[in-house]
Parts: C-alpha cells; sequence; structure tokens
C-alpha cells in the first residue's frame, strides 16, 4: 500500500491524501486536489478510485468535490451532522468507531467534533487524518459556524486517549506531526490530562 500527499491549491493550501492498495483499490481524504494529479496517480498505481472521505464539510476540503463527482463513480463520506450543516447531498454518514474497508485498505472513523459539529479523524494503521481538529502545535479554530470549544476539547481528550503516541498525524493544512511530540508540545493537549 502507497500514501501520497497532494497539496490543494492556493490560497489554503489544503492538505489531501490518497491511500492506494494492491488490489486496485485508492481512497482521497477530502478533496481539494487538483483532479489530473489525481488521475495520475491512479493510472500509475494501476487503481480505481473507491471513495472520497471528508474530515468534514468546509469549503476548502472539498473545493474539487464536483470536478471528482463529474468524472468518478465512487461514493463520497462526511459525518452526518456537516452534510446537513452545510447542505452537501448524496453523502454517506461517518459513524464514531465503524472501520470502513476498502479492498486492502481499512480504517476506523473517530467523531472529533468540534471544528465543526460533523468532525471526524481517520485511523489507517499508524496515520491519523485528523482534518482541522488537531494541528503540529495548534488545534482548529472554533469561531466558526457550527464551532465550539468545549467540544473540541472533547474530542481532543479522546484522541489523547485512544491513539498511540507514536501514530502520524496528517492535519488538513501545513506541518505533520505525531501524536507523541503533540502531547508534548501542543499547549492544548500538555495539560489535557
Amino acid at each position: 500500500m502507497k500514501c501520497y500527499h497532494i497539496m490543494g491549491k492556493a490560497p489554503f493550501f489544503t492538505n489531501c491524501f490518497m491511500i492506494t492498495d494492491n488490489s486496485g483499490n485508492a481512497i482521497l481524504i477530502d478533496c481539494s486536489a487538483d483532479i489530473e494529479k489525481v488521475k495520475t496517480i491512479l493510472s500509475n498505481d494501476r487503481v480505481n478510485l473507491s471513495a472520497i472521505l471528508l474530515t468534514h464539510g468546509h469549503d476548502d476540503h472539498r473545493e474539487t468535490l464536483d470536478d471528482f463527482k463529474s468524472e468518478f463513480n465512487c461514493d463520497i463520506y462526511l459525518g452526518e451532522e456537516d452534510a446537513n450543516l452545510f447542505s452537501i447531498k448524496n453523502t454517506i454518514p461517518l459513524i464514531d468507531g465503524e472501520i470502513l474497508t476498502f479492498g486492502e485498505i481499512s480504517l476506523t472513523v473517530f467523531k472529533t467534533p468540534g471544528h465543526t459539529p460533523g468532525s471526524v479523524s481517520l485511523l489507517f494503521d499508524n496515520m491519523l487524518f485528523c482534518g482541522d481538529t488537531l494541528f503540529a502545535g495548534t488545534v482548529g479554530r472554533t469561531d466558526l459556524k457550527g464551532g465550539n470549544f468545549e467540544v473540541l476539547k472533547e474530542s481532543l481528550a479522546k484522541l489523547y486517549d485512544a491513539i498511540p503516541d507514536n501514530t502520524q498525524i496528517f492535519p488538513g493544512h501545513n506541518h505533520f506531526s505525531t501524536m507523541g511530540q503533540e502531547k508534548a508540545q501542543n499547549p492544548y493537549l500538555k495539560n489535557i490530562r
């Protein structure tokens, strides 16, 4: 299996990720990537796009979703609260604790509201795709529609307890990190327990 980082376009430069397996499957996590870059990876790895998983419903995480819907016949997954809040139709709800399997790719869903009410983090092997819930050194903002800082703190505590220190943290923007590094240095996690 392979995991690719594909940066979205300016001005948000959203981190999108694609995982491909050896049995012809690929998934895209967040959808601001250039469709031609994705098509090149799909062709090179000889896989088909099985699903798009959105960590939350903000525009910068689904900038190119309409293009992908036109090009690919694949399911789109999103937290139900965000599908309702942002009027995003024809999505499959992401459910806390469920394990999603696409060929050899298996991800565990963690509901992590706070940045938005339907935010999720997705654990694949030792990689956590956490959208705008957790960043290297900080956390997602909660002053936008549906944001709630107290709820975000509960989500951070959930990740603190559930995610091993050696897990790679792949946020929706900026730099990558590890859970152990965030527990040690992120002011929002340092004193959570």
